[in-house]
């Protein structure tokens, strides 16, 4: 048995992804399904929300980008708390307030209320993606951790796949309400898991003080062969201060500069094709269901991260990122210019989601491993922060210059040279290395 003093990240670096870890990341990805249900269902019901409250584009526009103001201050805001209070807690409470307030869309009476749910229903979200990331770092080892993190994600990409496929039918049978009321029912219904199943991060309880009875029986589901008296410590890198300053300390000021940059106009385009690729494609001609039912393959598309994920812990992020941002802004291009041809609209809103989702889902895990365990809600809660602001100006900016006049196309056009600018972003990354960890001292 091992005893004496041993790090964190040897432990679970050495030791096989064991059925502990997988429950983690299995809670973590349903997590991020109800989130990817709750985020990404007002694009495919704006349709129907526009002819019940009598909402014109610019209405819409501003109700996308209230709920991804929300997303944005969740993320910045409430998601770092968890670096003082533990993952667990901040991702039970904002599980249980979107769950509520997804409820409150449902029974909205009026357009401002539907807004004030929408903003609180994403701040929910915005608090606790951030904490799914890191919680699915924490436990994995580093062999792997960039995969965990895109299948974590892929979670949320299912989430969005099934209110696409969910909310044409359910619309018809029952109306737009209901897309709401299973988007409220399925969070709360998980919370009973999360609460009972899931554990805190072994990492974060490593970093308290007065924590290691609780480390030890975690380490042990872990590796069965360390010992009840071994004392278990952080072994990357430690910051003493858990604040934004941290976040450019240490050599990571480049990489957080650029990993800001990419996931600003990475958000940008991703939100503006998710929340406009349904109304734009019924007013092409087709209809509501089938514009649905295509808009919801740009997240099938986003399913390709997983290849992104596997070539980027052999290779390193920087080549596969700039690859799939390159390939988002030729597929956008080609979106632009489809015209209503089913075919190559098909074609180009599937590629255009292995680009934008499945480079997105790849950034997630960098910006994951950038940062230590002091830090890391904080850093990725920041990178998504910032992203937030590139999603709520994508859908609003659209929304203003189609209700300008501007055609679909110039939108769409328009929307290639974010997909550049996140390419140029990865190559400003430099080459990228994982951060040496010291040895921990063994007795």
């Amino acid at each position: 048995m091992v005893a004496g003093t041993v790090g964190i990240s040897e432990v679970i670096d050495r030791s096989p992804l064991g059925g502990f870890q997988r429950r983690v990341v299995a809670i973590c990805t349903l997590l991020a399904f109800v989130e990817g249900f709750d985020a990404q269902n007002a694009g495919y019901t704006a349709p129907a929300l526009a002819k019940a409250f009598h909402l014109n584009q610019n209405a819409i526009g501003l109700f996308f980008s209230l709920g991804l103001f929300g997303l944005m201050l969740g993320a910045l805001f409430v998601a770092p708390v968890a670096d003082r209070v533990g993952r667990k807690p901040v991702l039970l409470a904002c599980l249980v307030m979107f769950g509520l307030c997804s409820l409150g869309q449902a029974f909205a009476p009026t357009a401002t209320v539907l807004y004030l749910f929408r903003f609180l229903t994403l701040l929910g979200i915005g608090g606790a993606m951030p904490n799914a990331v890191a919680m699915t770092s924490e436990y994995s080892p580093h062999r792997s951790r960039s995969l965990m993190i895109v299948v974590m994600f892929n979670g949320f990409i299912g989430g969005s796949i099934v209110a696409g496929l969910v909310t044409a039918p359910l619309m018809k049978v029952a109306g737009w309400p209901w897309v709401y009321v299973i988007g409220g029912t399925l969070p709360l219904l998980l919370a009973p898991i999360v609460l009972f199943l899931l554990p805190e991060s072994v990492r974060f309880l490593a970093s308290r003080n007065g924590a290691q009875a609780r480390v030890a029986p975690l380490m042990r589901r872990i590796d069965p062969t360390v010992s009840p008296q071994t004392r278990f410590v952080l072994d990357d890198h430690a910051t003493s201060r858990m604040s934004v300053r941290a976040l450019f300390r240490d050599g990571r000021a480049r990489k957080t500069v650029f990993l800001w940059v990419l996931v600003f106009c990475s958000l940008l385009d991703l939100y503006l094709l998710t929340n406009w690729l349904p109304t734009q494609i019924h007013s092409l001609g087709l209809s509501v269901v089938v514009a649905i039912l295509i808009a919801t393959l740009l997240q099938v598309g986003g399913l390709g991260g997983m290849a992104l994920a596997w070539f980027m812990d052999r290779v390193g992020p920087t080549r596969i990122l700039c690859g799939a941002y390159l390939l988002a802004a030729a597929s956008i291009a080609c979106l632009a210019l489809a015209g209503n041809s089913v075919p190559l609209l098909v074609l180009s809103v599937l590629s255009a989601g292995f680009g934008v989702i499945g480079g997105q889902t790849s950034a997630n895990a960098v910006a994951a491993a950038t940062y230590p365990t002091e830090i890391r809600a904080t850093g990725v809660g920041w990178f998504l922060g910032i992203g937030r602001i590139g999603s709520i100006v994508g859908p609003f900016l659209a929304g203003f210059l189609l209700s300008n006049g501007m055609s679909n196309r110039d939108v769409f056009l328009l929307a290639v040279v974010p997909a550049l600018a996140a390419a140029a972003a990865a190559v400003g990354m430099g080459p990228w290395k994982p951060e040496a960890r010291p040895e921990a001292a063994t007795v």
